[in-house]
């Protein structure tokens, strides 16, 4: 009688598969949590020139329908521009809006110094335009996300409208180095666990 072979044990690869995903599960946890919004610190308000509806406040209340259907909207009548400003230069990732029942398309320009005058006619100083990013999904009742390029630092942003909108809250989202360095430290371990391990 022959003796059969003993089964083949499984490679380290595929016993360290549920670590590694793991991991990564953790890398994107860590990588969303490293992103924060400044949008409640910042300095808001609506230019004059075009008629409006509503509080700027609430566009950083923390109340979006349907969570909380009395949720309130800033409501644009024909279009108009949305300024935000905060003390230092950030790294910013993308903006968010959650946009109603009325969508159209947007564009946010980013800047470091300068100013939009109260009317929305004219900045004066200019300053240094560090991004322009448009979006034209127009769709209605939804978070619409505007990813800006890598690398751009802003002081400032503003956030126009091309004609009517309901907007109930706009979040600024900055990177965080901190976040940045967890996500490295995390990255390695996974790297470290996909190697061949020695011997035979």
């Amino acid at each position: 009688m022959i003796a059969s072979a003993p089964p083949a044990r499984p490679t380290a690869r595929v016993a360290r598969a549920p670590l590694v995903f793991a991991l990564l599960g953790m890398a994107a946890a860590l990588s969303f949590a490293a992103s924060r919004n400044i949008s409640p610190d910042a300095v808001s308000r609506a230019t004059t020139y075009n008629s409006s509806e509503g509080d700027v406040a609430w566009l950083s209340d923390g109340e979006v329908p349907p969570e909380n259907p009395d949720a309130r909207a800033f409501i644009w009548h024909t279009k108009g521009i949305l300024v935000f400003e905060w003390e230092e230069s950030l790294p910013l990732e993308r903006v968010r809006i959650r946009v109603g029942a009325v969508d159209n398309d947007y564009q946010i320009r980013t800047y470091l110094g300068g100013r939009l005058d109260e009317s929305g006619a004219v900045r004066d100083p200019e300053g240094e335009r560090t991004a322009t990013q448009e979006e034209h999904s127009r769709t209605p009742n939804v978070w619409v996300e505007i990813e800006l390029p890598d690398g751009t630092m802003a002081d400032n942003l503003e956030l126009r409208t091309f004609g009517p909108t309901d907007f109930f809250e706009v979040e600024i989202v900055v990177r965080s180095d901190d976040g940045t360095a967890v996500r490295e430290i995390i990255w390695g371990g996974v790297k470290a666990r996909l190697r061949p391990e020695a011997g035979p």
